[in-house]
């Protein structure tokens, strides 16, 4: 039998965005669970872990899949895919807490935190890891 497979531009896409996804939730709870412990925030749970891991792991599934669209229709795919993740990155920060903002009224500056620090985090591994893993593939096959 012959196990050699040739991974497409799509899959290694995906798998890169799996990949980073997992470090990203390792990464996540790990400054969320330092961040809540130094600051002894506990007021809102709506980050918790469960849509952390899930979150993040989505988020960069996605990001995969798009890395792969920019890359094959687009001829400065990997440039034009890095400013899209910086724009998006930010957008989320603000409609993350303005929605937060519109559903409980004022948002904690710890809430903030937790929000932008997550955020980067997923965008620094969307915006150069992702290429990264997308050009190196023998990490991820």
């Amino acid at each position: 039998m012959n196990y050699e497979y040739t991974q497409t531009d799509f899959s290694r896409g995906i798998l890169s965005g799996l990949f980073a996804g997992l470090i990203a939730a390792v990464a996540n709870t790990a400054f969320m669970i330092i961040y809540r412990s130094i600051t002894s925030f506990y007021e809102f749970i709506g980050l918790d872990i469960t849509v952390i891991v899930f979150g993040s792991i989505l988020q960069l599934i996605v990001c995969g899949w798009i890395f792969y669209l920019f890359v094959h229709y687009l001829k400065k795919g990997i440039l034009s895919y890095r400013v899209a993740v910086i724009i998006i990155t930010a957008a989320i920060f603000f409609l993350g807490i303005m929605i937060r903002r519109s559903v409980f009224g004022e948002v904690p500056d710890d809430f903030k935190a937790l929000v932008v620090g997550t955020q980067i985090i997923i965008g620094c591994l969307a915006a150069f890891f992702i290429p990264y893993l997308f050009r190196h593939d023998k990490i991820i096959s």
